[in-house]
């Protein structure tokens, strides 16, 4: 393909409105999620519970050092890589909420997907990304006498973090 000149950066998708997050007690196979399973009446739509800065995946990849005999310059290789996710969310007695539902010690899933309205329903083809988790504490939020309390809840994941996969 021939070098062409930029004019414009591509197109983004907006976050507000666009992404939703699952809590979802069981998946048979996280590779390839169903719709049936995420839909399910024991599955959460937990989104609207986090504060912007209450939903934090996170990650990093460890850097090796490749040294060669006589080479001048040291080379490196990709190593390990680590997720972590850390939640901040309303505090709320509401059933679905997830004050009520992301209790201390549960193990599941929660299944993030982007780019596309949270008022979608999930369906066959959206992809999506399943995370396996055990919860932690929650832990109440500071007071600080103006907003809403909240929670924030340590999370350790319990399997591979992978790419968005299709929903089945």
């Amino acid at each position: 393909m021939a070098d062409v000149a930029e004019t414009s950066g591509p197109p983004a998708v907006d976050q507000s409105g666009n992404l939703t997050i699952w809590w979802v007690p069981t998946i048979a196979n996280v590779n390839s999620p169903t719709a049936t399973e995420i839909g399910a009446t024991a599955a959460k739509r937990v989104t609207y519970s986090f504060t912007p800065d209450g939903w934090a995946l996170t990650g990093d990849q460890e850097m090796k050092t490749d040294d060669r005999l006589t080479l001048t310059q040291s080379l490196e290789s990709l190593g390990k890589s680590t997720a972590s996710l850390v939640l901040k969310y309303v505090d709320s007695s509401t059933a679905g909420s997830a004050a009520v539902v992301l209790t201390e010690g549960l193990s599941g899933f929660f299944v993030e997907r982007r780019n596309t309205p949270n008022s979608t329903l999930v369906a066959a083809a959206q992809k999506v990304r399943v995370i396996p988790v055990t919860l932690g504490k929650q832990i109440p939020g500071p007071v600080d006498g103006n907003g809403k309390f909240t929670y924030t809840q340590k999370v350790s994941i319990t399997g591979i973090v992978g790419a968005e996969v299709a929903v089945v």
